[in-house]
């Protein structure tokens, strides 16, 4: 169903739409039109909360970053592409895990690729990527502990952008 003109609710909070039927355009339906959200959006913004809200190794969560692609984290791991050259990272990934206090750090280096793995105080893995895609562009990934953590891994990634 396209719709293509709106008409403004008894009330005058906002515009409804009139291709709906007369039924269905009741006070709830002029509040929620009023608040800006369609029946098709209010459906999306709910199953983005359920979707969102939901742990496990399913979960997918996005989030704009300024000055950064998007960054997801799923399947236990957090990605993100900076817009950073490979070596300004790898110097900032160091001055992180040393900040944090991470212990047995070890970390190798490729002409493209770089990747730090250490232990938290409390011994879990930490295990960080680097991977050039362009000379100004490096892909991040992080992971904390053997299933993956998005808070500790977003403060680790925190700690990488506070250092470059």
């Amino acid at each position: 169903m396209r719709i293509t003109s709106r008409r403004v609710c008894h009330s005058n909070l906002g515009p409804v739409p009139s291709a709906l039927p007369a039924a269905t355009r009741s006070k709830r339906t002029c509040l929620s039109a009023a608040r800006g959200l369609t029946r098709g959006s209010a459906k999306a913004a709910l199953l983005t909360v359920l979707l969102l809200g939901t742990p496990g190794c399913g979960a997918l969560l996005l989030v704009g970053g300024a000055g950064t692609s998007a960054i997801a984290f799923a399947t236990g791991e957090l990605q993100v592409t900076e817009e950073a050259p490979l070596v300004a990272l790898d110097e900032a990934c160091q001055i992180a895990v040393e900040t944090l206090g991470y212990e047995d750090i070890k970390s190798t280096r490729d002409t493209d690729r770089a990747r730090w793995r250490a232990v938290t105080a409390g011994g879990d893995p930490v295990d960080i990527r680097l991977s050039a895609k362009e000379p100004d562009r490096t892909e991040v990934r992080i992971r904390i502990g053997v299933f993956g953590s998005e808070g500790r891994s977003r403060l680790v990634l925190e700690q990488i952008r506070r250092s470059l």
